[in-house]
Formats: structure tokens, C-alpha cells, sequence
């Protein structure tokens, strides 16, 4: 994949030299490439041996690049996630509240007004609970999916950490090749997390382990609240801004190639399902966390490079408890837009809070 060497810009790095030791080469610069101690001795007798006692001929630099992207360049991949995330991070705000018994989590969108002290706030994700006869009904998939454990096992250990690797193996993704798409994905993966658990905390829904002793997940289940999974989000956020890329990009082969969308969004479900598969997930978390992270895809191309952005319900009450994860019901990758699906049919439900229930409903904002 013809790499987007200026990919959204401003979000170039995020730890991504750290993910699966693929820059492990540029660590050979720091310290002079040996031992600390050995070279900073060294380096005072060589000092005395082609120094004078007067430093001479000085010659005055360059004003500083103050403020200039250009400058990113020249720091290091930490100090630029700290630069990018400082400026990302403030984006979102996540509040927590009820409706009725059931608690509701909101994802709000913060823009600068251009003003000191004066900031714009808009819904970006409302996500409510499911209630917890619908977590029941999904115990019915989780006790199937385990049935493949052994098939799926090792994707599932693999996918413990970043799940990367298996969108290297779609998209031809490489650390020298396409650097600024690892640094990027890296990125947004860690903006995502904070968000995902501040969603998760506020609705606190029980894992499947809580449930039924018979669950035995085939890994340890984590402490934090099952919806939406983190997973899926991830996943999702990954695929989309991967998909957007090759869009942007002029390779002939992804011009109105809607099937290598498919492939990505494919391969995210897949994750999201192994979740499922491995008994710590009910599908309606898939859901949950594939809206979210569609949604944080196109904030996070939004905030880069502008062209506005989609706002998202997840009514998890609406969410039918004998239904089994499906992604084409949240997103369109031929048009890279999302869907708008009523629970209980597959046919489009109107736009906006007064539709019929619904599992994830999605609808079109104009935000620039």
C-alpha cells in the first residue's frame, strides 16, 4: 500500500516504534549505539586531544523552527505521541448518566472556538446499557463460540496485544515501507484506550464469567466492564482509518474497490468475535465497541485534516439479546459510511432519536 508519508499530518507517531520491536533499528542511536558509561569517558579524552582551551569561530544558527510541522521530523517517536496526544487527547469527554434504571454513556466532542476559554461541545456517542435478560440470552453465544476455542486459539493469543500484524497481512503494511500508517494506528489506538474505559466505567456491564461459573473463559477474563469491547473498538478504529488511506491513496487497485474494505472489516469482526470465542465478550459488545471505534475513525480524520464527521446511538436496550454480532449492520465500507439499522429488520430506520428501537443507529451530522 502506497504509503501516505504525511498520513493525517499532525499524528504522526504514537509509540509505534515500540509496537512488535518493528523500529527495534532506530534504538541503535540512542546512547551512541554502545555502553553509556564507556563512551561518555571516551569521549572527554577525545574532546582533549582536538579541543582548545577557547571555543572559536562561532557562527550563529538558524532561528528555531518554533511551531513548525516541519520540526516534527527531528524529535524523537516519544516525544511526538506526547505532542500529538496533548493535542488529540482534549478532543473528547466522556460523561456518565442514567436512563431509568439502565446507566448511559456519552462521548462528547470538544472543538476550540478559536477563543481563549471557549469551547464547543456536541454528541459524538451516546451508548446506553443493555439490560441484563438480553446479557442472558447472549450467554447462548458464548457457550457456541466455545466450541471453536481450539480452532481459533492461537489468533486469540496473538490478538492479546495490538492485532496489527494480521492488517500487515491485508493492507502491505511495513515499518519501512509505510511508517507514518504504524506510527499513526499506534496512535489512535492509544487515544481510543482512555476513551474505552471511561465508556466502560460508566456502565459497568458484568462479563460472562459473572454470569455462569460454566463460562470458563480460555483466558484471564480483565477486571474492567465488558461494554463495549476494547477489542472491537480497536479493531474497528484500525480498519477504517486503514481503509481511509487507501482510499486517499492513488493506487489504481483501491480506487472503487469497495472489497478491500470488506477484507478489513472482515478481519475486525473476526477479532471481535475471537473475544467472544475466547468467553470474555457477549456479541452486543462487539457492537458496542464496532460503533465507537467507527465512529473515532472518522473524529480522529476529522480533527486531522477536516471533512466533518458522524455521530452514533447505540441503543443497547434496543439491542435484540438472540442476535449474534453482524458489522454489516453498523457500516457501509463501499460508501465508508455508516448504517442506520433498525433492530428487528433490515431495512433503514429514520434518522434520528424518535426511530423505532434500535441496536446501533447511526446518523449524518454536518460538523466542520
Amino acid at each position: 500500500m502506497a504509503d501516505r508519508e504525511n498520513a493525517y499530518n499532525a499524528y504522526n507517531a504514537y509509540n509505534a516504534y515500540n509496537a512488535y520491536n518493528a523500529y527495534n533499528a532506530y534504538n541503535a542511536y540512542n546512547a551512541y549505539g554502545g555502553n553509556v558509561s564507556a563512551d561518555a569517558f571516551a569521549l572527554i579524552t577525545n574532546r582533549d586531544g582536538i579541543v582548545s582551551s577557547k571555543i572559536e569561530n562561532i557562527t550563529p544558527p538558524l532561528p528555531g523552527m518554533a511551531n513548525d510541522p516541519n520540526g516534527l521530523k527531528r524529535l524523537t517517536p516519544s516525544q511526538q505521541s506526547a505532542i500529538f496526544m496533548s493535542v488529540l487527547a482534549p478532543t473528547v469527554e466522556v460523561k456518565a448518566s442514567s436512563k431509568g434504571d439502565l446507566p448511559t454513556a456519552t462521548v462528547w466532542r470538544r472543538d476550540s472556538m478559536n477563543e481563549p476559554g471557549k469551547m464547543r461541545y456536541q454528541e459524538m456517542v451516546e451508548m446506553s446499557a443493555p439490560g441484563i435478560d438480553q446479557l442472558v440470552e447472549q450467554l447462548n453465544y458464548v457457550a457456541g463460540y466455545s466450541q471453536i476455542r481450539a480452532d481459533r486459539s492461537a489468533e486469540i493469543l496473538a490478538q492479546l496485544a495490538l492485532p496489527i500484524p494480521f492488517y500487515q497481512s491485508i493492507g502491505y503494511i511495513d515499518p519501512a515501507r509505510t511508517p507514518r500508517t504504524l506510527e499513526l494506528l499506534d496512535l489512535a489506538a492509544g487515544f481510543a484506550f482512555a476513551t474505552i474505559q471511561r465508556v466502560k466505567f460508566s456502565l459497568g456491564i458484568k462479563r460472562p464469567i459473572e454470569l455462569s461459573p460454566q463460562v470458563q473463559p480460555m483466558i484471564p477474563t480483565p477486571t474492567h466492564a465488558s461494554l463495549p469491547s476494547g477489542h472491537a473498538t480497536e479493531a474497528f478504529l484500525m480498519a477504517r482509518l486503514i481503509w481511509k488511506l487507501m482510499r486517499a491513496s492513488e493506487a489504481p487497485q483501491y480506487n472503487d474497490q469497495a472489497y478491500w474494505g470488506d477484507m478489513l472489516m472482515r478481519q475486525a469482526s473476526r477479532i471481535a468475535v475471537n473475544r467472544t470465542v475466547a468467553g470474555v465478550h457477549f456479541p452486543v459488545d462487539s457492537a458496542a465497541g464496532g460503533a465507537l471505534g467507527l465512529t473515532l475513525a472518522e473524529h480522529i480524520e476529522d480533527v486531522a485534516t477536516g471533512g466533518g464527521w458522524t455521530s452514533c446511538v447505540f441503543d443497547g436496550p434496543g439491542f435484540d439479546g438472540k442476535l449474534d454480532f453482524n458489522w454489516h449492520a453498523l457500516y457501509d465500507p463501499e460508501q465508508d459510511k455508516h448504517r442506520s439499522v433498525h433492530a428487528t429488520c433490515p431495512e433503514t430506520a429514520p434518522a434520528g432519536r424518535s426511530s423505532p428501537v434500535r441496536a446501533p443507529e447511526f446518523r449524518a451530522r454536518n460538523s466542520r
